[in-house]
């Protein structure tokens, strides 16, 4: 027994490995490593414009206020957002939405998650005036 214990002791580095670089954690099952930043896409719901506040939404979506001007709309449910990795090699050091808002569809803008330089970002539609 003791020749084998000391076979797995000796198998083991006394130190762990150098590379500590964790990557970013994009939604739950991606992680960005290097120069990749993590995006979210947030899609809005499908909506339909109500004329008729009398008559109940159809099944499966709820009342809502759609539009700039808060037009009375039946919406679906919220999508689940989309997470991708995005190379910012381009954009230097520290990638800032100035850089990364090429990574959002163009009828999208691009917001840092927490601070500017967190490494991920949301794109969503613009909010209404």
């Amino acid at each position: 027994m003791l020749p084998a214990l000391l076979l797995i002791l000796t198998g083991c580095p006394a130190t762990p490995p150098t590379d500590t670089t964790a990557g970013i954690s994009c939604g739950t099952t991606l992680t960005c490593t290097g120069d990749d930043v993590c995006v979210e896409q947030l899609d809005p719901p499908d909506c339909a414009d109500r004329e008729d506040t009398g008559v109940a939404c159809p099944e499966g979506t709820t009342p809502s206020q759609c539009g700039g001007a808060g037009l009375p709309c039946c919406c679906g449910p919220t999508p689940e957002p989309t997470w991708q990795c995005w190379d910012a090699t381009a954009c230097g050091d520290a990638p800032t939405c100035d850089c990364v808002a090429d990574a959002c569809p163009s009828n999208m803008t691009c917001t840092a998650s927490g601070s500017e330089t967190s490494g991920v970002f949301q794109c969503e539609e613009p909010a209404m005036p």
